[in-house]
């Protein structure tokens, strides 16, 4: 519906998703994974390799697939979407970093676009130098001296046959480069009374959009030229008060002086 709350004020943020001010925090009751770092896996002890966990069993380190960072109640970023999405695909070029895996489109621009949270998973894979993609590595095999990388733990040589595999070149020049997946967060909805208010994204500093910066928001937005002229105002307003207000204690006791003397004839 157009119009979902009793509160006319609520109803003309219609460029807001229900799912902003409704889900302020995800990952209530366990934890979710918000980065994965590949080029730390690969790590061995005594030959062999091995995991960590936290202390509520989520794995932090696997010598297969890197280390991982876990968080709850976690505060969503924020982005203008429109329902629309890009995707990298194998073979890609890479032009810009951290490489974002779903571009999600959208703008303040776009009237189809809508505020709306993410989740923003981040980390690291492995890249070509050269041919600017990102690699597809071999990982399994049920034996070593397979090439693949978690039987063996050689990311140049499970590199090479990942990309040959795929019908892709591989330089043999790789490095470790960011990268970033957009999860859009639309479930775990609080409460009425433990949704956002105003002064979640309506403030100078530290609000919730404050990485939205390609429109004018109310509260926390100001023109420096508006704010001085408003200020020499105001003083001249108040200037104007205490002169007329100074004039006025005059009249007024001339006036109180001129009816004594009247008295007096």
């Amino acid at each position: 519906t157009e119009e979902p709350h009793l509160d006319n004020l609520l109803n003309r943020h219609e460029r807001v998703a229900c799912q902003t001010c409704h889900i302020p925090y995800y990952a209530k009751v366990n934890a979710t994974k918000t980065a994965w770092f590949w080029s730390e896996a690969g790590k061995l002890k005594d030959g062999e390799p091995f995991s960590e966990e936290d202390e509520t069993g989520n794995h932090t380190y696997l010598s297969t697939k890197g280390r991982f960072v876990w968080e709850k109640n976690v505060t969503p970023d924020y982005i203008w979407f429109n329902g629309t999405a890009d995707h990298y695909l194998l073979g890609d070029t890479v032009d810009s970093f951290p490489v974002v895996i779903n571009p999600l489109n959208g703008s303040y621009d776009d009237e189809h676009s809508k505020i709306i949270p993410v989740k923003i998973h981040r980390g690291d894979q492995i890249y070509d130098n050269q041919t600017r993609m990102l690699v597809q590595p071999k990982l399994f095999s049920m034996e070593k001296g397979d090439s693949a990388f978690w039987q063996d733990f050689d990311w140049n040589l499970a590199a090479e046959t990942g990309m040959k595999r795929v019908g892709l070149p591989f330089s043999g020049d790789y490095s470790f480069v960011e990268t970033e997946m957009y999860w859009p967060v639309n479930h775990m909805v609080s409460s009425k009374d433990k949704s956002l208010e105003c002064a979640d994204c309506h403030v100078r500093s530290g609000g919730r959009l404050a990485g939205l910066t390609d429109f004018y928001l109310p509260g926390r937005d100001y023109d420096a030229n508006v704010n001085f002229f408003g200020t020499i105002l105001l003083y001249l307003s108040i200037f104007g008060v205490v002169v007329h207000g100074f004039f006025r204690v005059v009249i007024s006791i001339r006036k109180r002086c001129y009816n004594l003397e009247s008295n007096n004839e």
